[in-house]
């Protein structure tokens, strides 16, 4: 009767130790999956050129499609004149700046239609995974960049011409340094995945630099 009892008790004893292992185990899988599945799919915008965040385009918790825009940033650049030589007329530095404009806009326009070229011999191939979204993503910020660089030289462009036809005029004061007036330009920052805003670091009217992370999403899983 008592080697009855005993075994009995080692069976229940053994029973509970089997028991407490499986529960550690599946916590402590349990816990390894949540801490992946934090880990996976964060995504940060950044600022693509310094600015001032004029308007947020999204809340959190808002899904997102890729290349969605989240924030708008307006961005003062000192347009390009032609360097002034002793002695020099405004309007002959007037026409320089038109021909440096042109010959500018003629290389930017032919960065766009490269990258954008590229941009659709990517798509198709990124569908049919010959090719990784990265390498999309790449081509797609050369393409903005590209034409945020003809648009430069367009607006430059112009206030040559607006230059060259003040400078015409009888009795008209040329500027002595030759310098334009800086220019806003709007530049967006875009989702670069799919998935959901989860936290909007970025403020309307804050100054932020040029590679400053302003939201951050969460990806869709794959």
């Amino acid at each position: 009767m008592s080697f009855m009892c005993s075994s009995s008790s080692t069976n229940q004893a053994l029973k509970i130790v089997a028991i407490s292992l499986l529960s550690a185990l599946a916590s402590c899988s349990s816990s390894k999956t949540q801490d992946e599945n934090q880990q996976y799919g964060i995504v940060v915008v950044n600022a693509p050129a310094a600015g001032e965040v004029r308007r947020i385009l999204v809340s959190e918790g808002t899904q997102v499609s890729e290349g969605a825009p989240i924030v708008e940033i307006a961005a003062q650049e000192q347009m390009q004149a032609a360097t002034p030589t002793p002695g020099e007329s405004a309007e002959s530095r007037a026409v320089s700046s038109i021909k440096s404009s042109e010959a500018e806009i003629e290389a930017a326009r032919a960065e766009v239609v490269k990258h954008d070229a590229e941009v659709q011999r990517l798509t198709p191939l990124v569908a049919s995974g010959e090719a990784s979204a990265a390498q999309l993503d790449g081509e797609r910020a050369l393409y903005e960049r590209a034409q945020q660089r003809l648009q430069k030289a367009k607006d430059a462009e112009q206030q040559a011409e607006a230059g060259l036809r003040v400078a015409r005029q009888p009795g008209a004061q040329a500027n002595s340094t030759g310098q334009p007036a800086p220019r806003e330009q709007i530049v967006v920052a875009r989702a670069t995945s799919a998935g959901t805003v989860a936290v909007i670091s970025a403020r309307v009217g804050a100054r932020v630099t040029s590679g400053q992370p302003l939201a951050t999403l969460r990806a869709d899983a794959p």
